[in-house]
């Protein structure tokens, strides 16, 4: 079975098509588990009424706001699938997404996989996210995070539980990859494009000092990188980021 973790926050205007997006897949062994994030919103109600319909849906509620790290990983805690698969709230499946992605991973015995995504903007614009190489490493990933987080499976059977680091605020996923890597060595991509990725629903801030700030802050902390080299990797981060650098 694949367990499927949502955060979610204040998301009724999107989290029904997300909805959508899993009960059309063609993989039908799942469990989604939602985790409601205290929204002051009727995003509770709308999955709770989903769940009344469809018994593979869980609905979790956070008692205060605790952000998508916690979250996600209430949902990992009570996640009872072999297979951990992550999706967000306003993102979406092509219906073959994890069909196509688990049987990657049985055919080739892969731990931690991710796949190419399409990016939508506010106006209805896609454009593709692909990944050139065939996998990424530990010291490919510190230069940049060119995994989608709504695109990863990964194996418990193989890895564990592997959560979200809650001392990387805005940047748990990317701690969480690089953990993970530390493991697998390697985070296998299967060429397809299987996610939608809504950038035009998202809150982003407009302070990129606060998110160089992040950044510098995963590396400082998480990885417990010395100061030169915390700020190197902001670095390359960043000005991968300014000119747009294709990933890989």
């Amino acid at each position: 079975m694949i367990s499927i973790i949502t955060p979610a926050f204040n998301a009724s205007k999107t989290i029904f098509d997300t909805y959508q997006s899993i009960l059309g897949q063609s993989y039908e062994d799942w469990e989604w588990i939602v985790v409601d994030d205290f929204s002051t919103d009727n995003t509770s109600e709308i999955i709770g009424d989903i769940s009344k319909k469809d018994k593979r849906v869980i609905l979790l509620k956070n008692k205060q706001n605790l952000g998508a790290a916690h979250s996600r990983n209430a949902g990992i805690s009570a996640a009872k699938g072999r297979y951990i698969a992550f999706i967000d709230s306003d993102d979406l499946w092509l219906s073959e997404k994890l069909s196509k992605q688990i049987d990657f991973m049985v055919t080739n015995n892969f731990s931690f996989t991710f796949s190419n995504y399409f990016i939508l903007s506010k106006n209805n614009k896609q454009k593709e996210h692909r990944v050139k190489k065939d996998y990424l490493t530990y010291k490919d990933l510190l230069k940049r995070n060119a995994i989608g987080c709504s695109t990863v499976i990964y194996d418990t059977e193989v890895l564990g539980k592997q959560f979200m680091p809650v001392d990387s605020p805005k940047r748990e996923d990317h701690a969480a990859w690089l953990d993970i890597l530390k493991l697998s060595k390697k985070a296998y991509r299967i060429d397809q494009f299987l996610t939608i990725y809504r950038i035009g629903n998202r809150t982003v801030s407009s302070n990129k000092i606060k998110m160089i700030k992040y950044q510098y802050l995963m590396y400082r902390n998480h990885e417990g990188f010395s100061f030169l080299k915390s700020l190197w990797y902001t670095f390359i981060v960043s000005l991968n980021k300014v000119f747009r650098v294709k990933d890989y």
